[in-house]
């Protein structure tokens, strides 16, 4: 599996690239379900002037309205998007974490931390607000950890 985990977050990291190329923070997001892509979402907060369109709610946003579903338990891993996962190459902020959640995604594969990469983000890890909120939501390993923290890096250079 480490293999299709790793070519997924290759897609994301192609979609941070883009996001940077556009003036955007270079984050990327893939959701995947049964090997299949669903949605991509880079950051686009600069270009669009939305605050809220963060790689992961981008991605989650396409879906969810090319597919006309919401999530009514709004709990992970449950309803019309139960199985997937999404990946992302930066640790999603409370906002991104908390809709990937209530999507009712199951998986999140995380390429950079926020702690690893010294962000100032106090004490916060989306393990804390799933432990918080007791979200079923589960957190994968680290997949391409050094592609992904080199590039969020680079961006935090210029």
């Amino acid at each position: 599996m480490t293999n299709e985990h790793e070519r997924f977050m290759r897609v994301a990291l192609a979609e941070a690239e883009a996001g940077w190329a556009e003036g955007n923070m270079a984050v990327g997001a893939v959701i995947v379900r049964d090997r299949e892509i669903l949605a991509r979402g880079r950051n686009e907060a600069n270009s669009t002037l939305d605050l809220t369109a963060h790689a992961e709610t981008v991605a989650i946003r396409r879906l969810s309205t090319r597919l006309g579903v919401v999530n009514p338990s709004m709990r992970a891993d449950s309803g019309p998007l139960a199985g997937a996962i999404l990946y992302t190459t930066c640790e999603p902020c409370p906002m991104c974490a908390w809709a990937t959640c209530i999507a009712g995604i199951s998986a999140i594969v995380i390429g950079a931390r926020f702690a690893d990469m010294g962000v100032g983000y106090g004490d916060y890890a989306i393990e804390r607000l799933l432990d918080m909120t007791g979200q079923p939501l589960a957190v994968l390993p680290p997949v391409l950890r050094a592609e992904c923290e080199a590039f969020r890096l680079r961006e935090r250079r210029t």
